[in-house]
């Protein structure tokens, strides 16, 4: 029997440790922080409860998927779907929900831009069949493997990917892609969908279009609990498999053999052999502190980095009862913003907004009346707030100015999170939240591997690799890098 080795008790690496101990294997998970999570941790604070990372969740099978491998072991997991995903914003004034139901959609876009809804519900159709033709090519499998690439493999899935009645856009980019229904506001609207990634949506390829299927097509949902309980059901079924968790444990080095990984040590010295090792960190750090005598992929460390983010906690004494779940309030000049986070480094003067108040689908984290509010403007990795004051300000002005509450007159607690602190919570390198930025058509192909080809036993998952950052994506990574240990590194 194996003994595996998993380095951070993320959505990656406890999806990884649940898969890895339900094949059978000895799996030990390594996390320097003092509770499992990663991004997706918990904040309680003045009677309010937070979850500090990951606020949206879509794609549930994936997690449906990974607790059933675990079989009896698997810890219960109850969530809802949502009638709506977001409620948007904008600075004239012009409010829209995106509701769930199509027909439903298709009138509020009539009501709120005064459009024909035809064009904009094709553009989710095409949404939806770009996502389909794809998937099993770009995001379920690897694609730094041979046998992804064997000529029948990759002919079924062009064969898929082109037997539609459309073609794919390969040579495009996202914003005018989405110029498509022909309406500015929608064009925005559609554009947000490269901030998934953390990209700019002015020069991510149109291909990511098909993100907005997740929430228009497959839907948004709620976790019963929070957030946070994505994060229990994971960390107990892995210990219902047995799997022992070494917290407040940082790995030192990833140790090797000749072209073989060994195990670990930890900080305090201790050493762990192990078969296979699987890092869950980002994959920066984990060359240049877990393996500095190995050498370096240098071009993919040096990639574009996505955004990161600075956000405001906030319990808020207030009903807000034109906000929801997920609320967006736009900047006035979108493209400025992202010419301010990836041209000068800098937040813009008018950022747009998201705010997300979990106590809408979980009362029981904010008091009657009140809301946990999570507010979140996009900011560059490794950016240092000069004056995180006026950031402060300029964002409650907003707020005041676009739904017409004050919440400086109704602030109850605060907890602020910066690139900073990100990075130095999580070990994302710079605070990107999403690895690097998909501004590239070859972006996809420039993730980093989830095995390494060098070294024998080694394997990473995570948002730093492919296929990606966001709850669904590192699922999907934990999946893949099973798939490869079950080829290569089999029990």
């Amino acid at each position: 029997m194996s003994t595996v080795a998993v380095i951070g008790a993320g959505i990656g690496g406890l999806a990884t440790a649940v898969r890895a101990a339900a094949e059978g294997r000895n799996v030990a998970l390594f996390e320097a922080a003092h509770e499992v999570g990663g991004k997706l941790r918990q904040l309680e604070l003045g009677g309010y409860r937070f979850d500090l990372g990951p606020s949206l969740f879509t794609w549930p099978d994936l997690l449906v998927e990974t607790l059933q491998q675990a079989g009896r072991h698997a810890a219960p997991f109850s969530f809802s779907k949502l009638d709506r995903s977001c409620h948007y914003f904008w600075p004239d004034g012009t409010r829209f929900t995106a509701w769930s139901d199509p027909e439903t959609l298709s009138k509020e876009i009539a009501r709120a831009f005064h459009v024909d809804p035809g064009p904009a519900m094709d553009h989710l159709e095409r949404s939806a069949e770009g996502f389909e033709a794809t998937r099993g090519l770009f995001l379920e499998q690897s694609l730094h493997e041979a046998t992804s690439w064997t000529p029948a493999k990759t002919a079924r899935h062009l064969r898929k990917a082109w037997q539609g009645r459309r073609a794919l856009p390969l040579t495009q980019t996202l914003d005018r892609w989405n110029a498509r229904p022909g309406h500015d506001k929608l064009r925005q609207l559609f554009n947000r969908y490269a901030t998934y990634n953390g990209s700019d949506p002015y020069r991510a390829p149109a291909m990511l279009h098909v993100i907005p299927h997740l929430e228009f097509g497959m839907g948004t949902f709620a976790p019963d609990g929070g957030m946070h309980a994505i994060v229990d059901a994971l960390y107990q079924t892995a210990l219902n498999l047995g799997v022992k968790f070494h917290l407040n444990t940082p790995v030192e080095r990833i140790l090797t053999e000749g072209k073989k990984v060994k195990g670990v040590r930890t900080a305090s010295g201790q050493e762990y052999s192990a078969d296979v090792v699987v890092s869950g960190a980002d994959v920066t750090p984990t060359y240049r502190r877990l393996l500095p005598e190995h050498k370096a992929p240098e071009r993919i460390l040096s990639a574009e980095p996505s955004t990161s983010g600075v956000i405001f906690y906030w319990g808020v004494r207030h009903p807000a009862p034109d906000l929801h779940l997920h609320n967006i309030l736009w900047a006035e000049d979108y493209r400025a913003e992202f010419d301010a986070l990836f041209k000068s480094k800098t937040i813009a003067a008018d950022p747009t907004v998201y705010i997300n108040i979990g106590s809408r689908t979980s009362p029981e984290d904010a008091p009657e009346g009140c809301g946990n509010w999570f507010v979140m403007v996009n900011a560059p990795a490794g950016w240092q707030p000069h004056d995180l004051a006026d950031l402060r300000s300029t964002v409650m002005d907003k707020i005041l100015r676009m739904t017409g509450i004050d919440v400086t007159a109704h602030l109850e607690c605060e907890h602020v999170l910066t690139p900073q602190d990100i990075a130095s919570r999580t070990g994302s390198h710079r605070g990107a939240l999403y690895g690097p930025a998909s501004n590239r058509p070859t972006s996809a192909f420039l993730r980093h591997r989830n095995r390494d080809r060098r070294i024998r036993g080694l394997y990473f998952v995570g948002g730093s690799v492919h296929p990606g950052g966001g709850i669904p994506l590192c699922l999907l990574g934990a999946r893949i890098t099973q798939e490869l240990m079950e080829h290569h590194d089999p029990c």
